[in-house]
C-alpha cells in the first residue's frame, strides 16, 4: 500500500462517517428535539435550535470515528502486506 492510498483511504472514511454522522445527529434533533437538551442538561430557558447541534455532532464525532476507523484499516493492511512479506521472502530464500 502507498502512502498515498493510505491517506485518501481514511480521508475517504473521515469523510463517509462524517455525513453519516451528519444525517444521523440532524435526524436525532429534528425527530427527538429534547434529546440533547437532556444529554447536556441545558436549562428550558436557553435557546438552542436542536437540528444544528444535531448536525454539528453528528459532522464532528462521525469525522473522529471515521479518520480512526480509516486509520485502523490502513495499519492492519500494511500489517498484513508486511506479514505476508515476510513469509514470502522467507519461502522464496528456502529457510
Amino acid at each position: 500500500m502507498t502512502v498515498l492510498r493510505g491517506f485518501a483511504i481514511t480521508i475517504a472514511s473521515g469523510i463517509l462517517f462524517s455525513a453519516v454522522g451528519g444525517v444521523a445527529g440532524y435526524a436525532i434533533g429534528k425527530m427527538l428535539p429534547d434529546y440533547y437538551r437532556t444529554v447536556f442538561r441545558i436549562p428550558p430557558g436557553v435557546s438552542i435550535d436542536p437540528a444544528q447541534a444535531g448536525l454539528g455532532l453528528g459532522l464532528t464525532q462521525g469525522a473522529a470515528a471515521g479518520l480512526l476507523c480509516g486509520l485502523v484499516i490502513v495499519v492492519t493492511v500494511a500489517w498484513y502486506n508486511v506479514r505476508t512479506g515476510e513469509r514470502t521472502a522467507t519461502e522464496e530464500s528456502g529457510q
